[in-house]
């Protein structure tokens, strides 16, 4: 599989290596030949290089213990597991849905998911494939974990648990699933109540920015370098999981769930920043939405499982829209 991650990169070194072989036939001077393409040869395998390194995957954790409070489910999606932890179902109650961050696990969601259990919800901590003790995959992207959440929900609404409302919770990357798994157009999406959105990611070509800084890539090269990574991804994938193009990935079009939604923004968040939030407040104040957001000043991006003030401020705009039970 690396191979084919890497598969721009090893292209590129092979018609480089083709060409530079050529050159010896031919009536140049290698020395000044060597001189001239060289720094284009490096620059090239470089940015073919970070392709790759742009398709991470998930860290591989093992397995912890379930709490006693908590069922572990999984149930196949594409031939692949998809896992979550819900408590006990209650047929008279409504559904709490939490789903993790990247690199996280739905465990990790137990300290939010309390405020929902003291406000009368059933509760269930989605977990996203090859996190947490999920099965590892060649390739990991957001689309495929979209699949597999609005597959869920179809086997969640056939079991009955979404017929009394439910809410959606979604920290970072959660909170980017959650926004395209709750699309209106969705025949699940009719009895959704709600919408928490925790420092979240709104924006795929934020993402791409950002890693290119991280890689050294030059400002002006990242909207180049993310129609690059597009096409690279989309020859890697299914058609069902391909993306026609860079603005598909980042609201409105990504997802915009017609319901009331509250942004609970880190302040200082040193994983994503402002632009994520600022672009998803921007997104709201020019659609007819019913949308709530808080800058919270301690509250950090991530190792939050339990905040009181995050906590207090959910449970205050539950109660402003009528959602405990």
């Amino acid at each position: 599989m690396l191979i084919k991650r890497f598969r721009p990169f090893f292209l590129h070194l092979f018609v480089w290596a083709f060409a530079l072989c050529l050159t010896l036939y031919l009536p140049l001077d290698l020395t000044i030949v060597m001189i001239f393409t060289l720094p284009i040869i490096i620059i090239d395998l470089w940015l073919s290089f970070t392709l790759g390194l742009m398709l991470i995957l998930p860290v591989q954790r093992t397995e912890t213990e379930v709490p006693d409070h908590l069922v572990f489910e999984e149930h196949y999606n594409d031939e692949y597991p998809v896992r979550w932890l819900r408590t006990p179902i209650d047929d008279t109650k409504p559904l709490a849905i939490l789903i993790h961050g990247w690199n996280s696990r739905a465990l990790n969601m137990e300290g939010r998911s309390q405020v929902y259990l003291d406000s009368g919800y059933n509760v269930l901590l989605f977990e996203m494939r090859a996190h947490g003790g999920n099965l590892p995959v060649d390739h990991w992207a957001a689309m495929h974990v979209c699949h597999d959440f609005e597959k869920m929900m179809e086997h969640y609404s056939n079991n009955g648990w979404l017929k009394n409302g439910f809410i959606v919770h979604g920290h970072s990357m959660g909170g980017f699933i959650a926004q395209r798994g709750l699309r209106d157009e969705l025949e699940t999406s009719r009895h959704l109540k709600g919408v928490i959105l925790e420092s979240p990611v709104t924006s795929y070509s934020l993402i791409n920015n950002r890693t290119c800084e991280v890689l050294r890539i030059p400002k002006v090269l990242h909207p180049w370098m993310m129609k690059r990574l597009l096409r690279h991804y989309n020859s890697m994938n299914q058609l069902q999981y391909q993306i026609s193009d860079v603005e598909f990935l980042e609201s409105p079009q990504w997802g915009l769930p017609d319901a009331p939604t509250l942004l609970v923004q880190a302040q200082n968040d040193k994983t994503l920043g402002q632009k994520h939030w600022k672009h998803l407040v921007e997104v709201h104040s020019t659609s007819d939405s019913n949308f709530t957001y808080h800058i919270v000043e301690k509250l950090k991006h991530s190792q939050e499982r339990t905040n009181e003030g995050r906590d207090e401020l959910i449970l205050n705009w539950m109660k402003e829209e009528s959602l405990i039970f």
